[in-house]
């Protein structure tokens, strides 16, 4: 039996997630990144975590080659920056203040939370990769700040989950 793509992405699509922004400057120097879902948490010890990039992602090779990358887990606010850095090319900057955070990753203003991560290992998985990374740093959320959240092609803030 065969799956149609459409109704993988379909379905796949409705599964709400959350939206991180991860970054890796290449190397020229130039700041990479994507706008991801397929994120989670891997392992408490070590502190792991995966991203899955598009190995067509024109971001690829700067994510899987850097000796640092971050992500970035956008806060209700940020569905501009998601949607920027969700396009190909090199607008995906424009606007944006980019400083360097611990051991020199990039780092974008704002997020809700903030992680640095060394590149721990690098999967096949079929048209994507499945790079995980060891947390060397993070910056967990403020109580009060809402995450943003995709679902069926859409995003937006997190309702409060407060009784």
């Amino acid at each position: 039996m065969s799956v149609s793509i459409e109704a993988f992405k379909a379905t796949l699509g409705g599964f709400p997630s959350g939206v991180t922004v991860v970054t890796a400057w290449d190397q020229a120097g130039v700041l990479k990144g994507m706008t991801a879902s397929a994120f989670c948490s891997v392992s408490l010890d070590p502190p792991l975590v995966l991203v899955c990039p598009s190995k067509h992602a024109d971001c690829y090779a700067a994510l899987t080659e850097a000796h640092m990358f971050s992500i970035h887990i956008l806060g209700g606010d940020q569905s501009g920056l998601a949607w920027q850095f969700s396009k190909s090319g090199s607008e995906k900057t424009v606007g944006i203040d980019v400083t360097q955070g611990p051991e020199g990753a990039p780092r974008l203003p704002g997020a809700f939370a903030y992680l640095v991560c060394r590149p721990y290992a690098l999967y096949n998985g079929g048209d994507h990769g499945i790079l995980v990374g060891e947390v060397i740093y993070v910056e967990p959320p403020e109580a009060t700040q809402s995450p943003l959240v995709y679902c069926r092609g859409q995003l937006g803030a997190l309702p409060s989950l407060r009784d």
